[in-house]
């Protein structure tokens, strides 16, 4: 038996059953077309040598990894043009796998482990999109001008260790970074603190323009009479190229304290740094923003001597209102941005706000090297995303809240950093923490980031508080974020995301207006908060447009869970319309993003715990979709209209002022007790581990809330072979585990 190593490359139609049952005859020779045309002689432009199909697959060998890559990129570009050209009905898409491994060779064919990776690797790749092993990345990370998205390690089927997976991201923008994606479903998952930062590093690659935004856009401006200003990114002119983390901190931090300047609007953060580093005429800017002033400047450091150069430019002359230069140290950086915001408020005629600077009372410090130790921690989070970064930003942070321990901000990120790394193997290595550790962590962090809260800490506690169904409170933090930081597009999806939840949807999509005026780039997470808010309404149609804007295009870095909640409001959307064959095709798309995020079968169950809504009817629709549509309710083949199966009343009846006991049946067995007071408030333990929530019937199933671990719903049967003595009268179970149980007392 003959062995090699070989970068082995495979291609697959995505949804060629789906395809196939429309047209099995021309979907068989589009794709015959497509292997002639696009993908043999791209092959032997790059030295490989076509094994064979496999039905709707193609199998590739490569001596090169970086021709297999480029290889791919080239097919992938050639589609995207073939696609483009042809019929919505006519097009096909490949997703690609990449991997460098052994392989097993008989005759002319390969196949072994270094294949069977591959294939499963392809499966994680974007609709037209490459996804690579990490034995291919470590080959060609900085061979070709590509960006790639790191998905952590996965556990792949049929493969004993798990594997590092990256996504290939063919942006220019993204060109030699790489990025960590979310590795663990979370109640805080949206682009907020630390995973916004991160992804701002992609913004030009992840946004889309909404239809109807432009008339948004423009009704939002008409309203606003006040002064419009952007901050463009200040240039970093110090010899050391790596200090450019100072100007885009004092870029973010004039950005804040100018939008606290009563009667004057700012535009986002996000929005100006999409202008970093071009040459962009100040005209077109104040065109494409929607504002009339831009302010501009550089910063050079040479030790502790620092220099700031600013200059505020009315577009509509293209004249300099004002212009000034500031030497001095660098402990004089709070006093020179205070007199720029100062300089700029007595050009524009605005009153100033008494008393401490802005980043003091939104939580930020007055202690110079704090500041410094600071903006290096968020550069690293900003413009990186391999573990031992995270690890070099935690201790940046945390040496930022040694020299001043009442850096809210500082404390805000940190919580954010490790909620998000909870669950993934090689960040929790990295910063040398367990999952509980991280978790741990994450909570402190946050208790002392509310002593002294910026918008970021306010924006982190909506997401904890809405899966809780406090969207009450969630309104209420929602706001003390948009006060804090009125530029920040992220406090306004906040506010959206809660006041959707909360049943006003209608309020939700006004704040998504609002975010866009200071933001004028839709997010993956805009548009699907849009989505949320129209199927809210009963608009389903517009639901679906809004969520059909999201292109998961060659070269998105996107989080499977923005893909995942995507599609399940989509699947649920069509199923309302009656939209059958849409709905199956979402249903279908859907199936790589629960095998990339280990979730197991797709039902209305699973589904229930992403939408916390305050009243169940919002729920109900969404669940009555995903029914029309063909989703299960329930896992395991249960007939949701059993007579075994209890209705809401009698689990509450069951279970609410009682103790239960039984064990846990799967994934593991363990022994399993429960004590659920009258108000939904419980205490559990399954074998070791202590849970403490709240609880609340909702339809015929019950669903908990843990603040450290997010929201689940479940359903209770009766048993009808149960015994008392056994402690298995009932079944309660969700889409992964499954207890039995009696009722003690």
């Amino acid at each position: 038996m003959d062995r090699r190593l070989a970068a082995v490359l495979i291609a697959d139609v995505v949804g060629y059953g789906r395809l196939s049952q429309i047209d099995e005859e021309g979907t068989r020779a589009r794709f015959q077309s497509d292997l002639s045309e696009v993908f043999e002689p791209k092959i032997g432009a790059h030295h490989g040598r076509l094994i064979k199909t496999m039905g709707d697959g193609i199998l590739v060998e490569f001596q090169s990894v970086v021709d297999a890559l480029r290889c791919a990129i080239e097919i992938q570009r050639g589609k995207t043009d073939r696609n483009a050209a042809a019929r919505p009905e006519h097009r096909i898409d490949f997703r690609i796998g990449i991997n460098l491994g052994d392989v097993i060779v008989e005759g002319e064919d390969i196949h072994g482990d270094g294949v069977n990776i591959a294939d499963r690797i392809q499966s994680l790749a974007e609709a037209g999109g490459i996804a690579i092993s990490g034995t291919a990345y470590d080959q060609v990370e900085a061979k070709l001008p590509v960006g790639y998205a790191s998905l952590g390690e996965r556990k792949l089927k049929s493969i004993a260790k798990p594997v590092r997976v990256y996504r290939v991201v063919t942006d220019p923008v993204a060109a030699g970074r790489t990025t960590g994606a979310r590795k663990r479903p979370r109640s805080w998952r949206t682009l907020t603190g630390a995973v916004a930062l991160v992804a701002l590093a992609l913004a030009a690659a992840t946004t889309w323009w909404q239809p109807w935004a432009p008339a948004a856009k423009q009704h939002v401006a008409a309203a606003d009479a006040r002064p419009s200003l952007v901050v463009l990114p200040f240039d970093n002119l110090s010899d050391d190229k790596e200090q450019g983390y100072l100007a885009d901190g004092i870029t973010e931090d004039l950005t804040t304290d100018l939008a606290r300047l009563p009667g004057l609007f700012v535009i986002s953060r996000n929005a100006a740094f999409t202008y970093k580093g071009k040459d962009v005429p100040p005209a077109q800017v104040a065109s494409e923003l929607g504002v009339r002033y831009l302010l501009e400047g550089s910063i050079r450091r040479a030790g502790d001597d620092m220099r700031i150069s600013a200059q505020l430019i009315d577009t509509t002359t293209s004249g300099h209102l004002w212009a000034e230069r500031y030497d001095g140290a660098w402990a004089d950086v709070f006093d020179f941005q205070d007199k720029i915001v100062s300089q700029i408020a007595a050009s524009l005629k605005l009153r100033l706000i008494a008393g401490q600077r802005a980043t003091q009372v939104a939580g930020g410090t007055a202690n110079p090297t704090a500041y410094e130790a600071y903006l290096r921690g968020i550069e690293f989070l900003q413009h990186r995303g391999e573990p031992e970064d995270w690890a070099k930003a935690v201790k940046q942070l945390e040496q930022a809240i040694t020299l001043d321990p009442d850096f809210g901000a500082a404390a805000a990120e940190l919580s954010s950093v490790y909620w998000t790394v909870a669950g993934a193997d090689s960040y929790e290595r990295a910063l040398g923490v367990s999952e509980e550790e991280a978790v741990a962590k994450s909570a402190d962090y946050l208790a002392e980031a509310a002593k002294h809260p910026s918008a970021t800490y306010y924006q982190i506690l909506v997401f904890r508080l809405v899966p809780q169904q406090k969207s009450d409170e969630a309104i209420a933090a929602a706001e003390r974020a948009i006060a804090l930081d009125s530029s920040d597009p992220y406090s306004y999806h906040a506010m959206s995301y809660a006041l959707t939840l909360n049943g006003r949807a209608a309020d939700g999509l006004g704040f998504l207006d609002a975010a866009a005026r200071v933001d004028p780039n839709w997010t993956i997470w805009r548009r699907y908060l849009a989505g949320l808010a129209y199927f809210s309404l009963g608009r389903f149609e517009e639901a679906v447009a809004s969520l059909e804007q999201v292109e998961f295009r060659l070269g998105n870095a996107a989080d499977p869970w923005d893909k995942y909640l995507r599609l399940v409001l989509l699947i649920a959307a069509e199923g309302q319309l009656g939209r059958a064959a849409n709905a199956a095709s979402a249903r279908q798309e859907i199936k790589s993003e629960l095998t990339a995020l280990d979730l197991g079968e797709f039902t209305g169950l699973l589904a229930m715990q992403d939408f916390p809504f305050e009243n169940y009817a919002d729920l109900d629709r969404v669940l009555d979709g995903l029914r029309k549509a063909g989703v299960p309710d329930l896992p395991f083949d249960f007939d949701p209209k059993s007579k075994d199966r209890l209705s809401g009343s009698e689990i509450k009846a069951l279970m609410f002022g009682h103790e239960i006991r039984g064990r846990r049946v799967t994934p593991a067995i363990s022994p399993f007790w429960r004590i659920t007071q009258l108000d939904g408030l419980f205490t559990a333990a399954v074998g070791a581990d202590a849970i403490e929530g709240n609880s609340r019937i909702e339809g015929d199933a019950i669903c908990t809330s843990i603040p450290t671990a997010g929201r689940g719903c479940r359903v209770v049967y009766r048993n009808p072979g149960g015994t008392f003595d056994l402690k298995n009268e009932y079944l309660l179970f969700r889409h992964r585990d499954r207890f039995e149980f009696s009722v003690i007392k």
